[in-house]
C-alpha cells in the first residue's frame, strides 16, 4: 500500500486538526473545515436511495449495486452552518460517507487579513513558491554525468542505468543523460522518475516494473510467470513485481503450528504491489 502525501495540499495547521474524521463519525455541534472557513455541524442525515445524485448511482451500480444503505461510499447530506457568520442559513452539502473532515478545536485562529483558517492563501502560496524555488535548486544543482538521486559523480565502476530520451529533471543536459546509480539507497527517486518516464508519452512501460508474479523459492531461486519478465541483466534485483511471493521450507514454520497439526511442506507469504 502506496500512502499519497502532498507537500502543497493545504491543511489547517491549528493544533489538533490534522485529526479528520469521517462522514458517519461527525456529530453535532462538532467544528469542521469547509474551503477554509470554520463550520459547525447541525446534522448529519441519509438521502434517499431515490434521491442520490447521478454519480452516485452510476458508483452505485459499478461497485455491483450493495446494500444502498451499508454502501460506505452512499451520498449524505451534511447541514453546517459558518461559525463566524452564525445568522447566516445553514449549509447543505451532499458527500460521500466516507468523505474525511478536518475537526477544529472549539478555540481556533483566524488571519486577521484573510479571515482564513491558516495557513490563509497569502501564506500557503509562498510556501508553496517557496517549496518550488528551493526544488529547482536542487535540480540545477545536478552536474553532468552525476546520479540524478544522489547528486554523487558517477565512476566507472558503479552499475548505473540511463533513461533513454529527453531528461525529464534537466531538459537542458541533453537527450540520454538521466542517469541513476543502480544501488539501494537511490531507489525511491529512480522508481519516481521511472514512473514519470512511463507517463511522458502513450506505449512507454517501466523499466523497473514487471506485471507478472515473483516467487522466490526456500533455496533462494527466483522465477517469475510472466514470460516478458524484464528483470534481467544488470538490473534485474531493482525491478519490482506486481505480485510477489517467498517459500519457506515447513521445518523453518514448525514454531508456528501446534504440535499435533499437519504442517505443511512449504507455505507462502505473499504481498500485491
Amino acid at each position: 500500500m502506496h500512502l499519497r502525501f502532498d507537500p502543497d495540499e493545504w491543511r489547517p495547521s491549528e493544533p489538533g486538526s490534522y485529526r479528520k474524521q469521517p462522514t458517519d463519525r461527525l456529530q453535532p455541534e462538532t467544528l469542521i473545515v469547509w474551503q477554509r472557513q470554520p463550520y459547525r455541524v447541525i446534522e448529519v442525515r441519509e438521502l434517499q436511495h431515490a434521491n442520490w445524485p447521478k454519480k452516485y448511482r452510476e458508483a452505485w451500480t459499478n461497485h455491483g449495486m450493495p446494500d444502498p444503505d451499508a454502501w460506505n461510499y452512499r451520498p449524505r447530506v451534511i447541514v453546517v452552518r459558518h461559525e463566524e457568520q452564525p445568522q447566516t442559513k445553514p449549509l447543505h452539502m451532499v458527500g460521500p460517507n466516507s468523505a474525511t473532515w478536518h475537526v477544529l478545536p472549539e478555540h481556533y485562529a483566524i488571519c486577521r487579513l484573510c479571515r482564513e483558517l491558516p495557513p490563509c492563501r497569502h501564506v500557503h502560496n509562498e510556501a508553496i513558491m517557496d517549496r518550488a524555488s528551493s526544488h529547482m535548486a536542487e535540480q540545477m544543482a545536478i552536474l553532468p554525468g552525476a546520479c540524478h538521486a544522489c547528486r554523487e559523480p558517477i565512476t566507472k565502476r558503479q552499475k548505473t542505468f540511463t533513461f533513454p530520451g529527453t531528461n525529464l529533471i534537466r531538459p537542458d543536459l541533453g537527450d540520454d543523460s538521466a542517469v541513476f546509480h543502480l544501488r539501494s539507497t537511490c531507489a525511491g527517486p529512480r522508481t519516481s522518475y521511472d514512473n514519470r518516464w512511463a507517463a511522458a508519452e502513450p506505449g512507454r512501460t517501466r523499466f523497473f516494473f514487471c506485471e507478472g508474479t515473483l516467487v522466490t523459492h526456500h533455496d533462494g531461486s527466483k522465477e517469475c510467470d510472466n514470460t516478458d519478465c524484464i528483470a534481467k541483466g544488470g538490473h534485474a534485483e531493482f525491478v519490482d513485481h506486481r505480485v510477489k511471493v517467498w517459500h519457506h521450507p515447513g521445518d523453518l514454520a514448525l514454531s508456528a503450528f501446534p504440535t499435533d497439526m499437519a504442517v505443511p511442506h512449504c507455505w507462502c507469504l505473499s504481498v500485491a504491489v
